[in-house]
This record gives structure tokens, sequence and C-alpha cells, in this order.
């Protein structure tokens, strides 16, 4: 019966997933100490139990709680705790610890036992427990010992390296709680909790007398925010339950070990046994294995042949309806279809070894889940897809990164932040607002309006600040500086004849610690008092005349004479926010102009927002236009896709991933576009249930926002040096939720996600932006290789090395500037060029085509250095076909039949079916319809690695590198891959023909 007389639930398994109160050994006595510390201080209290498992110990927590909810990742647990353990006090919920479905500030202590050495993402769990603890609430955590138990007792090595050492334990929870306490446990006949700080404690063993709980088995750790309560040194102990030591958990981890379980089945004798015995034994084993392996294999054949006649049924034939209409359905709800197979295939290793293969590896790895680790949903949380393996591809790491000091970088392109200097009291927000206003109100007050919503923001490197203080800003312009930023760009606000918000400006200007050059941006659009969603009511209206303007600027003097003001072209950066509700703002800017050159700073570099109907930049006195997202940006809406959405919601939430997928491929309104990327943004703090709110945002997907717009301004032919400028918004807009400065979610991971694309762009980096290509070259032919993993450059060079000399032309480009250096040492002569990580290794080559045109050259070897990591066999694949295509005998083809249009490895070679297009076949008829070439079925080169004619493949110059996606780490499907596809059509509807190859 359960314990208020209903009938028991089904037990769960004894599989050591969850503690079960019905089997004793010396770790449970452990477990049910720490429960009755939790018990002991839980009285009158709201609990939260993490990883509550069975719910035995949340039951006994609730005996003296106010309430407690038991949260598990295990549905079957809760299920379990929810049947057996039953009182108005208790709930039993399904959940992570790092997303606790429960809303901030909403109980008065968490426990966590035997949870975090499961985990990888501590600083996550961390910030939950943070997140839903009240002000003053207690963390009660626990954590077994690195040295004393985990690697003694953990067979499990994944584990093992989660285990955080004694000190890392302390370390971790006293960065997020200012009051710790950390206590010892261990098992010496009854269990003893300690704290050597307390009243005296005494251990005596022997000879040996201890102060405290030496060699401790957990160690557990009371924390908090507010004062900690008394908590004394105290044994636990099971009246009349016989006790045997830690010796049995020994005992039955050598149970557990393949070594033990050798040794002990063949005993001491045979420890020393001679060698031919053991010779012999061995050869039994191998023998008992094959034996093992041929019944497999005939049972995976079977079953495969079964299940292709399933395929083949008229059952299944008859399905195909229902099939279709299930993912009808799956593509109504925004979810990636079901992909039905045509037929079921044996792995190749299976024929392999029944052709008599001895050379075999069986430890083959899942490349599917183990390449996903780390790589966050390709499609994100609302976007349409294929179900397909992905890789790693990016060094951006998701949650929470730490501080890491930097040398400071010097970049080809300057990224600028956007800064709102409005985080201090002043009078126009008093006057609304009342006495000592700041917009930090709204920011701490905001709250989640959905599962998943990063809401509130809480800043973690200065806290809530308040920019009157020098010290704040000098060390903003320090941390900006370290991660590779060049500059602010200070919003200022003007109405009325007076600058708002100026008193912190005016500081930094006048303060030469402050080591950041800047820029202005006149903030001209109307102020509202729409900080908490109310209807809107102008506060302070903008005056647009000449006289104002004329006023405005001269304001502007001492600023633009600062040493640190930034200069495009030798003169000051002038950006406007709005130019359209300036009535004659061609004249504003020429005013402008003339009160620059009259205060000598000769002449002024005016920028604005692209203008819509109102003619081009140069019409309206602009030398440049720049971006402004979100404003302008192709959004799409998401609002109805998101579950538990607050009751009352009237605002709007868009998809962050979509919208960077846009951006980067979007062309510019103007040749001159200051471009502008943008980190989440949700201006909840300021508008509540009508805001709009950028959801699905990750640091991936930021990072390559960022990545594009610094490759696009780096390589722009329309730009001088000076205007090399990106930006990003923003610094420190906390109230929309876009913001560089470190918060409790990512940490530094903004920053960190910021410095690691901008050292692509290092002053160093120019050759490789904008490389010198020769206007007329004596070679005929040229090799293109695309090198993105560095270790594989050595064995392409290599290889080109055994090229006689003058013969070819090499062009080689590359994603990191590492590898732009490593290439270029190596290889002085050849021509190599720095490229976004965007369309595999064809976008990369399509940019060489376009670069090299003017050369005619008459054949090109297209080559990379890919390792297909969702293939067991990858790293076989790239070597035998570079070994073959990299041949002087390629050459000698290409010299004697002009008909040739492309060479590649027979291997290679494979005809288009049902299978290789079911994810490219649309993309293949865009690209064909685009490039005006009919596209027909007939074969492709898997990997895109061959000899081509360029004149063969024309058509895709036709093609704009622009239009590839972000990168997201499919095995197929993409833009890359539909290009791979077409290549054999266009060699021979241009009159040339495809030649398989086996080169040496």
């Amino acid at each position: 019966m359960t314990k208020d007389g209903k009938d028991q639930p089904r037990k769960l398994p004894t599989d050591g997933g969850q503690h079960l109160p019905e089997f004793r050994s010396t770790k449970d006595l452990e477990h049910l100490h720490r429960y009755q510390i939790a018990r002991s201080l839980a009285t009158g209290f709201d609990v939260l139990d993490i990883a509550c498992g069975e719910g035995s110990g949340t039951y006994t927590i609730a005996e003296n709680a106010k309430s407690v909810i038991g949260l598990d990742i295990s549905a079957s647990a809760v299920d379990y705790a929810k049947l057996l353990y039953r009182d108005p006090r208790l709930i039993f919920h399904v959940g992570s610890a790092t997303d606790i479905p429960m809303p901030d500030s909403s109980v008065d202590m968490v426990t966590s036992f035997a949870t975090i050495e499961y985990m990888g993402e501590h600083d996550l769990m961390m910030q939950e427990f943070r997140r839903v603890l009240r002000p003053g609430g207690l963390l009660l955590i626990s954590s077994p010992d690195q040295l004393e138990r985990s690697d003694k007792f953990l067979n499990d090595s994944l584990l093992r390296d989660k285990v955080l050492p004694a000190d890392d334990l302390v370390e971790l929870v006293d960065h997020y709680f200012p009051n710790t306490c950390h206590y010892s446990q261990r098992l010496s006949t009854s269990s003893l909790i300690a704290n050597e700080k307390s009243a005296s404690f005494r251990v005596l063993a022997h000879s040996d007398i201890y102060n405290s709980v030496s060699k401790s088995r957990h160690h557990l750790i009371l924390a908090s925010d507010g004062e900690l309560p008394e908590l004394s040194n105290s044994f636990f102990e099971i009246p009349d339950v016989p006790l045997k030591h830690y010796s049995v958990e020994e005992a039955q981890v050598r149970v557990t070990d393949p070594n033990e379980k050798l040794l002990n089945a063949t005993g001491k004798q045979e420890r020393s046994s001679a060698p031919e015995d053991t010779l012999s034994k061995l050869k039994g084993t191998l023998a008992e294995r094959d034996k093992i392996i041929s019944q497999l294999i005939e049972h995976l054949l079977s079953t495969t042949s079964s299940a292709n006649e399933v395929l083949q049924s008229k059952f299944w034939r008859k399905t195909s309806l229902n099939r279709r209409l299930s993912n009808s359905l799956r593509e109504r709800r925004g979810r990636p279809k079901k992909i039905w197979p045509e037929k079921f295939e044996t792995p190749e290793f299976v024929e392999r070894i029944l052709a008599g293969d001895t050379n075999v590896s069986l430890v083959l790895q899942d490349r599917r889940a183990s390449a996903a680790q780390g790589v966050i949903p390709p499609f994100g949380r609302y976007g349409k897809g294929p179900d397909l393996p992905v890789v790693q591809y990016s060094q951006v790491q998701e949650g929470f990164i730490d501080y890491v000091p930097h040398d400071t970088l010097e970049t080809v392109v300057k990224a600028i932040a956007f800064y709102l200097p409005q985080f201090h009291p002043f009078p126009e927000y008093e006057k609304s607002w009342g006495k000592r206003f700041t917009e930090w109100a709204n920011v701490g007050k905001a709250h989640p309006l959905f599962a998943g919503h990063h809401q509130p923001h809480y800043p973690i490197h200065l806290g809530y600040y308040d920019l009157r203080f020098p010290e704040v800003i000098e060390e903003q312009a320090r941390l900006a500086r370290n991660y590779g930023l060049s500059g602010f760009a200070y919003y200022f606000y003007w109405s009325a004849g007076k600058p708002l918000m100026a008193k912190p400006l005016e500081a930094m200007r006048n303060n030469p610690n402050v080591d950041m050059p800047y820029c202005m941006i006149w903030a001209n659009k109307n102020w509202t008092n729409r900080l908490d969603g109310l209807d809107q009511e102008i506060q302070i209206d903008k005056d647009h005349s000449l006289e104002n303007s004329h006023e405005m600027f001269q304001y502007l003097e001492p600023f633009m004479k600062d040493p640190r003001y930034i200069r495009v072209n030798g003169k000051p950066l002038f950006i406007v926010c709005r130019a359209h509700p300036i009535p004659d703002f061609k004249k504003t800017v020429q005013m402008w102009r003339k009160q620059a050159k009259e205060m000598g700073l000769g002449g002024l570099y005016v920028v604005s927002a692209p203008t819509v109907g109102n003619g081009a930049p140069e019409e309206l006195g602009l030398d440049a236009v720049i971006q402004f997202p979100p404003h302008a940006v192709d959004a799409k809406s998401v609002t109805k896709l998101v579950d538990n959405l607050e009751e009352g919601f009237e605002g709007d939430i868009y998809d962050y991933d979509d919208t960077v997928s846009k951006e980067v491929r979007k062309k510019p309104s103007a040749k001159k576009t200051f471009r502008t990327a943008m980190l989440s943004w949700d201006n909840t703090a300021r508008l509540g249930l009508k805001a709009s709110i950028f959801t699905d945002f990750s640091l991936t997907r930021y990072s390559q926002w960022l990545s594009a717009n610094l490759e696009n301004t780096a390589k722009n032919p329309d730009l001088t040096d000076d205007e090399r400028i990106v930006f990003i918004n923003a610094w420190n807009e906390w109230s929309e939720g876009t913001h560089l400065e470190p918060d409790h979610r990512y940490g530094y991971g903004y920053l960190d996600a910021t410095r690691k694309v901008l050292a692509n762009y290092e002053s160093i980096a120019a050759p490789f932006l904008r490389p010198e290509i020769p206007e007329t070259t004596e070679a005929k032919y040229a090799i293109s290789a695309h090198v993105h993993y560095a270790d594989t450059w050595r064995e392409l060079k290599e290889l080109i090395d055994e090229l006689p000399t003058g013969v070819v032309d090499v062009y080689v480009t590359v994603t990191s500037l590492e590898t732009a250096l490593t290439v270029s040492k190596t290889m002085p002569e050849a021509h190599v060029e720095l490229v976004d990580n965007r369309g595999r290794d064809v976008r990369p080559f399509l940019l060489t085509m376009q670069r090299i045109a003017h050369l005619n050259y008459r054949a090109l070897c297209k080559v990379h250095g890919k390792k297909s990591v969702y293939r067991v066999d990858g790293d076989n694949i790239r070597k035998s076909t570079l070994s073959a295509l990299i041949n002087k005998s390629a050459l000698k083809k290409f010299e004697a039949d002009p008909t040739l249009g492309m060479l590649a490895s027979h291997r290679s070679i494979h005809r288009h079916d049902k299978a290789n297009m079911h994810h490219n076949r649309e993309n293949v008829k865009k690209i064909s319809r685009q490039i005006g070439v009919e596209y027909k079925d007939g074969q492709f080169i898997a990997g895109t690695m061959f000899w081509i004619a360029p004149a063969a493949i024309e058509p895709l110059l036709k093609l704009d590198i622009n239009d590839f996606d972000v990168e997201r780490g499919l095995a197929d499907g993409t833009l890359a891959h539909a290009v791979e596809r077409i290549f054999v059509s266009l060699v021979e509807a241009s009159g040339f023909r495809l030649e398989p190859f086996r080169g040496r």
C-alpha cells in the first residue's frame, strides 16, 4: 500500500538510476542523512528538491516543510513518486535542473543531492537555482568527492569527468552565493557530517586523532545570499539495521570490472599459467567472438531482407496516402517531415567481412550522435528542414562563459557597439517615474512570458551600475577592448535647445582614462513613456528646425575635437537615427558640413538609416547608410507557435534563427552600407505583454551574423579602409534585451563569441581578405583548394609539391587566420584567401572562379580537406580521392582531348536517385532556373573533388555567393549539396564530357 493506503505502483528498475528505499547499502545511509539535514532546515519553507528520484527523500522534507516540489528528469520516477507519496504539501513534476519549469523567486530552499556530478552545465544549474530562490533563500547541495569516491568507484569515465574536485565545487557555489559553508561526509559505522570551523569534532582512530571528517566521501554545501542558519555536526543511524562497510561497494565494483571478472574467472593459479595456455585461451575467445559475429550478421541479413519485403508489399503501398497526410500535418505544425525508406541496405563493413577482409574495425562510432554534441538544432526551435546528421562547425560555445583576459586586438574591420547612456537618474525620467528612477527598475522586474523565455536579464560584471561614476565607464571601455571592440557609438538626445542624459557623456569626454574611440548617434525621435507597455504619450518632442539642428551640432563640437573621436576619411563620423523626420534633411546636412569646416574639423561624414522613397543616400547628402536591426529586418512571426504563452500577451514573437539566415543573404540597400548585427532583442522589460521578442537566440547564430558582416565589409571594393566598419546592437541596451555586457545566463559568452569572430580579422589578415590576383599567368592549370580543417593542409601540400614546378597556380581558401598563415608560410607562392564559413567548399570555389575567370585556365583541380565527420570512412575517402586527382597524368588528358570537361575519381561518380536527391531536388531546380540551364537526372561527383574546365561550368558564375545560408552542420540538403548535384549536368550541357579517372 502507498502512504495514503492506495495500491502500490509498479516498481522502478533496479538500475542505479534512483535511490530505492527497499535496498540498503552504505551510500543509502549517506543519502538518508542528507535528507534528514534538509528536513531540519526546511521548517515552514517552500522547498524545491532537484532530482527527487522515486520521492522518498522529498517525502522526508515534506514532514517539516510548508510545501515541497520534487523535480526529476525521469517521467517514470515522477509517476512512481506521485503514486507512492501522496500529501497535500507534496507535488512532483518532470523537469531538468538546467531549465527548471518554475517562475523566478518561487521557493525558499533548493536541495540538490547527487545531481551535479551527472550534469555538464554546472553554471547553468547554479543560475537556475539562483533564479527560483527567493531573496535570502537556502541552497543545500552535495556531490561525491572526486578522489575518495568517484575515481575509485565510478566505472563510467564520462561521469567521472563531470565530478568536481571539492575546491572547484566550493568555488562554483561561492561564485553565485555570497555566504556558504562547506561540510564533509563519510561513513564511520554511522554517517558523519561536520564543519571544522564550528564546535569541536574529534575522531579517534587507533593512534590517529582528527579534528574533522578525514577522507570524506561526499561534500555538502549550504549557501545563501542571506544569513546562514546554524547547522550542528551530526550522526545519523538506522536502528536495528546490520551495517556492512565500504568494502562491499568495492567488491561490487570489482564484479562489474571486466579486468577483475577475467581474474576472478581464471583464479590465482591461472594468473601465472604458461604462455601457451594463455595463447590457447585467447584463440578460444577469438573463435567464440567470430561465431557471435557470424550469428549477428546472419540475423542482420535476415532482418534486412524481411524489412525490404515489407517495403515491396501491397500493405506498405496502401499506407502511402496516410504517410503523405502525416507529413502534411507535421509541416503545418512546423515539424520536419519524416523520411520513409525505399530500401534497407546492409552496412559496407558487413560486405567486407563476408568477403574475408580481416582489416575491418568493429569499433564504430555513432557519428550522428557524437558529432551533434554541443551543436544547436540546425533550424532552431521553429524552423523547417530535413532531419539529418549534424557535425560540429563552430568554435563558439553556448551557455555560460567565464571571463578571460586577452591582448589588445587591432582589426582590419572595426567593430563598434551602440551604447545607451540612460542608466543613471536624471530629471526627465524622474518627472515621469519618480525620484531616482532608472531603467534598471524595469530590467529587474521583467519575468518570463513563455517556457524558455530568457527574462529577466541580470548583469553580472558591473551589476546594476550608475553611469555617473567614472569608474563604470572606464571599466566598460577596458572590458570592450579586452574582447576586441574598436569603439562605442554613443546615443545622445537633444530637445528644445538642450541635451538630455548628457552627464555620463560629458564625463566620458573629459576623462582621459576612458580608453575607447567613440562617435555620436543622434537619437532624433520622439520620446514617449512606453517604458512599461502603456499607451504612447509623447513626453519630449523633437524639434527638427534648422536653428535647433545648428545649436545641437554646436554642442557636439568639443566631442568631435576629442582625439578619441572616430574619423572616416579624415572627417568626424556622425550618425543620425532617422533622416525622414527632418523636413529638409539635405539642407540640414549642408549646414552641418559648413559648421564642421568652420570648426576646423575638416568636414563631416554623415550616416543615417536607409529611407524608403526618399531617394538614394547621396541625394540626401549622406556618405553612407547604416542598418539598425531589428528595424527593417524581414522577421518571421512565431507567436502562434510559442507554447505556454502568458495570457493577455498582445506583442509579437519572432524567430531569431530565421532572421539571421535572411540578414546574411540580404543585399545592402546602398553600395556603402554599414552593416549591423543584433544580439537577442526583447523589450519585455519596457513593454511587458506588448513586447516585441526575438526568441531562440543563440551565440552561434549571432557570431555567424557578425562574421558575414565582417566578410562583406572586408571584401567590399566600394569601401575605403576607413569605411571598413561594422556595428553591433548593442553594448548595454538591457531594457531591450540586447547587450554585449555579461549576464547571468551567458556570462561573458556574448563578448567571447564576438572576440572569436574578430580574431580572424586581425590586422595581419589584410593580405588574405583581398588577395592580389595576377593579371596574366603562364600556367594553363590551377588548383583550387579549400581548407577548413587545418590539419588536412599537410597532405594536400605534399601532393601539390609532387607536381612539376610552374605547371599549376595554386589558390587556397581558408576559414581561419591561423590556417591562412600556415598555408602562406609553407607555400609562399599560393594565393590565400580568408572566407566566411558558409557554403562548405562550394561557395569558396565559386568565389575563386570569379576572381580568376580572366586567366582562362584550361582546367582547375577542385579539392578540399574534407573530413565528412558524420561518416566512419570520411578520412579514407578524402585521402584516396586527393591522391588520385592531384596527379600530373590528369594534365596530359586535358592536353590530349579538347572535349574533356571533367575528370573525377571513378569511386566518386554516382547516379542521381531518389535517395541522394530527396533533400536537394528543389534547390537543384532553383539553381538551374537562376543560371538558365535545363536540369536532367544523370550523374554527380560525391564530395565535389574533380578536375574541371572553367568553360564547361561558366553559367555557375551567375550565382550570387551571398545566396548561401549560414552553416548549420547538415550532412545533406544545403545549397552547396545542390550545386554539387549539377556540375556534371553543366559540363554535358556545355558540350564537354566527363571521364572517370583512376589516377595513380
